[in-house]
């Protein structure tokens, strides 16, 4: 009943080549869903996308979010106080030492800072929280999402205006000033498409901000299948700069900007571990070790940067309509 039905997914999505197996029998380490899975790479040599195959179909995706994080009590799950306190002295220590301070204030806000509030949507809100903070910047904030628990909690705790649906549901074209769509593109099955009404829902001079785990990342480098960003099942396709770029032009965005960020390698560093045995549902062990990973990680993240303007662990892409 729990097993999560499957489609082949042989070849590129971005350029028809055929992949090679990178790693076999993943599972997910972090919300216990059900299977193991297998993540190709294309052999094409100007591309670079990864991708499950065989992949969740449409149809039992949302079997992988069961026990996710917009699911349920997070509290159940909640580290103890002294590893909050650890982690908050350590955290604090890496944002002071590398100067970060104003590099998450900016990745907190979609890098909108800058930008006067108007109309905004986010592409998958979740639990709504990035929403709520926006709205106290004064942008005028409504949500999209498919998964009806987190549409829910962001209604009634937050206060969000919701659409319950798939966005090309959403039958609002030239409508708002901004769209952020942050740790979605790499969960959908298509996301040019989801990029393209992304481009139909914009004004004119509108900004897509888009946020995604970087497949040429200095911690996939480092930690190989046991980097967070990979997550089975639920991360169908990961990307790099060059291939987001792809993805936008095929979209019709042809004004882009791309870069990576470290800014968040501290969580990056802390959950990047090999699996220790079966996890209980939405299993959220902290353990003093997971955090001081964190902490070097960050430090060591942040040089490879300096080095490798490509090697954050998350891409950032601003696209004008």
């Amino acid at each position: 009943m729990n097993e999560i039905g499957t489609e082949s997914n042989a070849v590129c999505y971005l350029c028809g080549n055929e992949g090679k197996v990178m790693y076999r029998h993943l599972t997910d380490t972090h919300f216990g869903a059900p299977g193991e899975w297998t993540l190709k790479a294309c052999t094409g040599i100007d591309c670079g996308l990864l991708w499950l195959d065989p992949r969740p179909t449409i149809d039992d995706i949302g079997k992988a979010y069961r026990q996710y994080y917009t699911h349920g009590n997070m509290k159940d799950v909640c580290p103890s106080y002294w590893i909050r306190f650890i982690r908050a002295i350590l955290h604090g220590m890496s944002t002071h030492l590398l100067r970060l301070h104003s590099e998450r204030r900016r990745y907190k806000c979609m890098y909108l800072d800058k930008t006067p509030p108007g109309r905004l949507l986010e592409v998958g809100c979740g639990n709504g929280k990035r929403l709520a903070r926006m709205r106290t910047m004064g942008w005028n904030v409504m949500g999209q999402e498919i998964d009806p628990a987190a549409s829910e909690y962001a209604r009634m705790q937050k206060g969000i205006t919701v659409h319950l649906g798939p966005l090309e549901t959403l039958d609002k074209s030239n409508e708002y000033d901004a769209i952020i769509v942050s740790h979605v593109i790499e969960h959908v099955h298509d996301p040019v498409d989801l990029l393209r009404n992304c481009h139909r829902l914009l004004k004119k001079d509108g900004l897509l901000l888009m946020l995604t785990p970087n497949a040429a990342s200095f911690g996939h480098r480092t930690f190989g299948s046991a980097w967070r960003g990979l997550e089975p099942p639920r991360h169908l396709h990961l990307f790099t700069s060059k291939t987001l770029i792809l993805l936008g032009k095929e979209a019709g965005f042809n004004r882009q900007r791309v870069w990576t960020t470290s800014v968040g390698a501290f969580g990056i560093g802390q959950q990047s571990r090999a699996p220790t045995g079966i996890l209980s549902p939405g299993a959220g062990f902290m353990s003093p070790r997971d955090v001081c990973r964190g902490f070097w990680f960050q430090l060591a993240a942040r040089w490879a940067l300096l080095r490798d303007p490509d090697s954050g662990e998350e891409c950032v892409l601003i696209a004008v309509k």
